[in-house]
């Protein structure tokens, strides 16, 4: 990351393009502590995760400060990330009951509730092999929501999946929008990004060097690296 400075507003919905190595996946990895900075700042809700001291080097939130901040931010993954050992509600309301310490009957309750918006109440009992790849993402989806996340943050959620299976994913993420969940999405779904995002922005190197509308950037970028880029991912579809 080189030089990124971004402010994401309650209810936004910012999509991240760009190419491989571009330093997308990085941004998200910073924001939940996931990779750690060398300097600069990340403000959460009012308050410094973390910021530069007075040595020029980044100095993090003491641990406990550090972790109810993290809980703001929900982390769904390229690849699912699921405990292939654990049913669909054990993936669920192990976090809650272990993190947030939230009573079992409780957390289960608001599971099934997840698990019926994202379209999958009748595989409470299936372990993730059991599962497709859209439906292990629903899965991914409905765990994160389940830490009751301010924020939630998507590295690729579609890109090891069919187009149907993508579509099924897309849906629920389109549901969230509806609902004006706050969501950092890094995709390559062009169409998805333009329909839903707020805000669209063109990573490379480490840089951000294009950021806007959606409309605007996807439709009618100003940066030759953006142009190409975008040429590159429809020529694709």
């Amino acid at each position: 990351m080189k030089g990124v400075s971004l402010q994401i507003n309650k209810g936004e919905i910012i999509a991240i393009i760009g190419q491989s190595g571009s330093g997308k996946s990085t941004f998200l990895r910073c924001l939940n502590s996931l990779e750690t900075v060398d300097r600069g700042s990340i403000e959460i809700d009012g308050q410094f995760l973390v910021k530069t001291g007075p040595d020029g080097k980044a100095v993090y939130a003491n641990t406990v400060d550090a972790a109810q901040m993290r809980r703001k931010i929900g982390m769904v993954f390229q690849n699912f990330n699921l405990f292939p050992h654990k049913s669909v509600l054990e993936n669920l309301i192990l976090a809650p009951i272990l993190v947030q310490k939230t009573d079992p009957a409780e957390a289960e309750k608001r599971a099934r509730i997840l698990l019926e918006k994202v379209g999958l109440e009748l595989k409470v009992d299936n372990y993730p092999f059991e599962l497709s790849g859209g439906q292990q993402q629903r899965v991914a989806i409905a765990r994160a929501l389940a830490m009751n996340p301010d924020i939630l943050c998507f590295d690729e959620p579609t890109s090891a999946l069919d187009p149907v299976l993508t579509g099924e994913v897309l849906k629920v993420m389109k549901d969230l929008a509806l609902e004006r969940m706050t969501m950092v999405v890094v995709t390559h779904e062009i169409g998805f990004a333009r329909e839903v995002a707020h805000r669209v922005l063109y990573m490379e190197d480490g840089y951000i060097v294009e950021e806007g509308p959606a409309e605007a950037v996807l439709l009618n970028p100003r940066q030759e690296s953006t142009k190409a880029f975008l040429s590159t991912v429809l020529m694709a579809r």
